[in-house]
C-alpha cells in the first residue's frame, strides 16, 4: 500500500547517542497523545547504537496510515550530524517543495563551500526549504553540553508547524519533566531553556 498524501513523512539521521533516537521517539508520543493525527515511528540503529548511524522514520496524518515502515520520500528531512551530509544522499529523499534541517556549525555564508554540489543542486532544482541549527553550540551555552535531542525537537516542531508551536513548547517541558525528573530540577531547567 501506499502512503495517502495527507501523511507527512520524516526522515532522521542521527548518530547513536546524540539523542536522534530519543528525540524522535518523544515527537511520536507528543503528536500521538496532542493530536487528533494517527502516527507511525520506525527506528534503525547498530545493536550497539552508540556512535552508529541512526536512521527514524516517522508520519503523521488523520487517515489511518497503512505504509511500508521505512520512509522513502519525505517532506521532511533532518540531518543531525553534518558528516552524513558527504557520506549520505539524504536530500534527495525529499519531495519538491520539502524541509531540510542541518544540524552543523556553519553559518550561512559558510554553506556554499561547506555544502557538495549535488545537495546545492538538488536544493535549488525541487525548491527545498534549508534551515540550518547549530544544536551543539547551543547545547553548550546553556549547559546540555553534547545532549542536543531537546534543541532538535524544537528545531522540528518549528519549522514544520504540526502543533502550533505554543502547545508544541508546552510538551516537550512535559516530555522534559517525565524523562528527566530523577536528573533533578537542573536538568529539567536545561531543557525547558533548551
Amino acid at each position: 500500500p501506499t502512503t495517502p498524501a495527507s501523511t507527512y513523512s520524516c526522515k532522521f539521521w542521527g548518530l547513536g547517542g546524540d539523542g536522534t533516537v530519543s528525540a524522535t521517539k518523544n515527537i511520536v508520543k507528543i503528536v500521538g497523545s496532542h493530536s487528533e493525527k494517527q502516527v507511525q515511528g520506525y527506528f534503525e540503529y547498530d545493536s550497539k547504537k552508540s556512535r552508529g548511524l541512526t536512521i527514524s522514520h516517522l508520519r503523521f496524518g488523520n487517515p489511518p496510515i497503512h505504509a511500508p515502515y521505512l520512509v522513502q520520500k519525505a517532506d521532511f528531512v533532518a540531518c543531525h550530524n553534518p558528516v552524513y551530509i558527504h557520506k549520505f544522499n539524504m536530500v534527495q529523499e525529499l519531495k519538491d517543495g520539502g524541509i531540510f534541517l542541518l544540524n552543523c556549525y556553519w553559518k550561512e555564508q559558510d554553506l556554499e563551500s561547506a555544502l557538495p554540489g549535488q545537495v546545492k543542486r538538488f536544493i535549488a532544482e525541487h525548491n527545498i526549504h534549508l534551515y540550518i541549527v547549530d544544536a551543539m553550540a547551543i547545547g553548550k551555552e546553556i549547559g546540555l553540553n553534547n545532549k542536543i535531542s531537546t534543541i532538535l525537537q524544537a528545531a522540528f516542531f518549528k519549522v514544520t508547524d504540526i502543533l502550533p508551536q505554543k502547545d508544541a513548547t508546552n510538551y516537550m517541558k512535559e516530555a522534559a519533566k517525565q524523562s528527566y525528573h530523577k536528573k533533578g530540577p537542573n536538568i529539567i531547567a536545561m531543557n525547558y531553556t533548551a
